[in-house]
């Protein structure tokens, strides 16, 4: 019997709202100045080596590799989004 490898993920609702809560509180963070988007990118790239690393060890591979495509495109709106100069939070 041949093993099918299911490539489509049923949308988990919980997971989608909480990844969107997360991704617009990091915009809002770098709108209001109190992160650099340099800083939230480089903490999502630790994300995505943190996904690699577990690929296919302790989850499955698909399930990373998807989860790796979500981080990446969070980064990227992160790195397209339109902030005000940098200022200092005292």
């Amino acid at each position: 019997m041949a093993l099918k490898c299911r490539m489509t993920l049923t949308p988990d609702p919980h997971g989608q709202a909480a990844l969107m809560l997360c991704e617009t509180l990091a915009l809002l963070l770098v709108e209001k100045g109190v992160l650099l988007k340099s800083q939230v990118i480089e903490a999502i790239d630790g994300l995505i080596e943190v996904k690699e690393e577990v690929a296919g060890v302790s989850e499955s591979v698909v399930v990373s590799i998807v989860s790796i495509g979500l981080l990446r495109n969070i980064a990227q709106s992160i790195a397209a989004a339109t902030v005000p100069e940098p200022r200092l939070v005292t």
